[in-house]
Formats: structure tokens, sequence, C-alpha cells
């Protein structure tokens, strides 16, 4: 889709949101007529597939994207350990001896770990913004590549090793999420998290309405990455799984610019925290599967694409 070039990064980001295909009437009345008088979940959810890629349901080329991102304050937090741990993760990966490796050979699904500068992490969240302007769109336009060499589904998340406080405090800002609440998933109630915390989510207060710059300010390369994979899908007619705490920030961002932004996502697995769940129903992000099996969200996101191929199966071999 050519977009018009402009002055201003994050111009072109709006222009693309505002000017995304909308989703297939056509292909999701001939899935329905063709389940007329099922009603089951793996019914609804063929029909969703059919108007997000505009064909009968059928998974044959999924893929799982992880965006891998390090943060000042999470390196000032910990000493650097988990940007550590971050590090070995992407290692583990690609050596092809991780968990996901095997979950994914075992789904047939393909798998991409993109390592977004992690020797490079993103500003103090606590006492400035994350990223410039350009960078932030930069990085978004980087995850476009998310689609590159073809997909039918789209996994997305980002791959870390507990909650950021980057995703967290983006939650607050434009999901109102009480802080309470993101303190308890963060598993931390020593103040000077709260602090840290309080800090963040007052570098982009004001800015409510403008969630690009919410972005800017409190986001980590993942979640700007996540926000293209989901926005490069829609324009290529690829149905997208999201999971874990960094993509829900990300589809916020993208659901505060753009209502529709997110008609062909969906959300692999519910969570134990009812203020996540009550969000996901706020801005209308259906769960394939509703309780919550894994803490991981690139597992959860290979659970809920094993569910989405499962039900795919109802109308292959039909006329």
């Amino acid at each position: 889709m050519k977009q018009r070039e402009s002055g201003l990064p994050f111009d072109d980001i709006r222009n693309l949101a505002k000017n995304l295909p909308d989703l297939d009437g056509d292909a999701l009345n001939h899935t329905a007529a063709q389940l007329e008088g099922d009603d089951s979940d793996f019914a609804e959810l063929c029909k969703w597939y059919s108007a997000c890629s505009g064909r009968s349901p059928a998974i044959h080329r999924p893929a799982v994207t992880l965006f891998a991102g390090t943060h000042t304050l999470e390196n000032i937090l910990d000493g650097g350990v988990s940007s550590e741990e971050l590090l070995a993760k992407v290692t583990h990966i690609s050596e092809g001896s991780a968990y996901i490796n095997r979950l994914c050979h075992q789904h047939d699904v393909g798998l991409k770990v993109f390592d977004l500068a992690l020797q490079i992490p993103v500003d103090d969240i606590s006492s400035e913004a994350a990223l410039d302007e350009k960078s932030c769109a930069g990085t978004i336009a980087f995850g476009m590549e998310a689609i590159a060499g073809g997909a039918d589904l789209l996994c997305v998340a980002a791959l870390e090793v507990q909650p950021t406080f980057s995703a967290l405090a983006i939650l607050a800002v434009l999901g109102d999420v009480p802080i309470d609440d993101l303190m308890a998933i963060r598993g931390a109630s020593d103040e000077a998290s709260k602090t840290n915390l309080t800090n963040a989510i007052s570098i982009a207060r004001g800015q409510e309405n403008n969630s690009l710059e919410v972005l800017r300010r409190l986001g980590g390369r993942e979640t700007a990455a996540i926000c293209g994979a989901i926005l490069a899908a829609r324009s290529q007619h690829i149905p997208v799984l999201l999971d874990g705490y960094t993509a829900l920030a990300a589809a916020l961002v993208l659901h505060k610019l753009e209502p529709n932004a997110l008609d062909h996502v969906k959300f692999a697995q519910g969570s134990t925290k009812r203020a996540i769940n009550a969000l996901l129903e706020t801005i209308g992000l259906q769960r394939i599967i509703n309780t919550n099996l894994t803490d991981v969200a690139e597992e959860g996101l290979l659970v809920g694409a094993g569910v989405l191929k499962s039900a795919c199966l109802k109308l292959q071999g039909r006329p």
C-alpha cells in the first residue's frame, strides 16, 4: 500500500492506520453459509479467519515472530541481569534448543526472532522519553518486516524475561489499569519499584489522546516493532495472534490510534489478572482460549495457534 510521504515520521504511521483495508464481508458470508447451524466457537473462528484473510479458512504457513529489546530502567533495577538473560534466551532459540523451537516443530510453525539492538537499551523512562520520534517510527517500520517471506497466520509477541515497566506504564496511561494491579503483574511490592513506575507514567501524562507519543515516551523497541507487524499484516490480509503484556501494550497503542486497527487480531489466551481481561474486553480483543495456560507469551502463541489451526480444519475437504 503506497502512502503519502510527510515531513514528520509519525504522520506516515497515522496515514497507514487510517487507510487499513476493511475485512472481507463476502468471504465471511461464504464461510458462514457453509457453517449454517453451527454456533460453536470453532465456527466463529473460521468466520473471523475468512473475514481477515479473504478466503476459506485454511492455515498452511503460520509463523511466530518474536521481538527482543532492552531497557535502561530494567538494567538499573537489576544490574543488567534481565538483559543478560534476554540475550541468553535469544541465543538459546537461535541454537534451536529452546522449548519454543520444539513447540514450533510440533505444530509445524515457522519461527523468527528479531534482536532489536540489545546492546543499546532505550532510555530510562522514569526520567526521560524512551525514544525520539524518528527512532520510534523507524522501529515500527522495521517491525513490518515480520511478514517478509509470507504467512497465512502471524503470531507475535515480545521475547522477555518478565513484564517490563515499559509495557506496564503504557497499560496504565492508555488502558487506565491501576498501579496496584500493575505492581501485582510485575510481582513487586517495594516502594522503589512503585516510584519508578509512577515516574514513568508521569512521563506520558497528558498524551492519552496521542498514543504514538505515549509509545515514543514509554515503549521499548519491541513494542514499536509489534505495532508495525500488526499494521503490515492487516495490509496483506494476514490474521494475527498476540500474547503477553508487551503485545497488549502495542495493541492498545493501535486501538487508540484507530479503533478498527485490531479487527484482524485476537489474543491467544486469557490472563489470571482480572484487570487485564477487562482491558481485553474494553478494546474488543477476543481471546482464543479464555484461561491462562502459560505465563510465557511465546508459548501462549503456540497454544492459540494450535486451536485456530484445528478450527480451520472444519471446512477443509468441503466444496
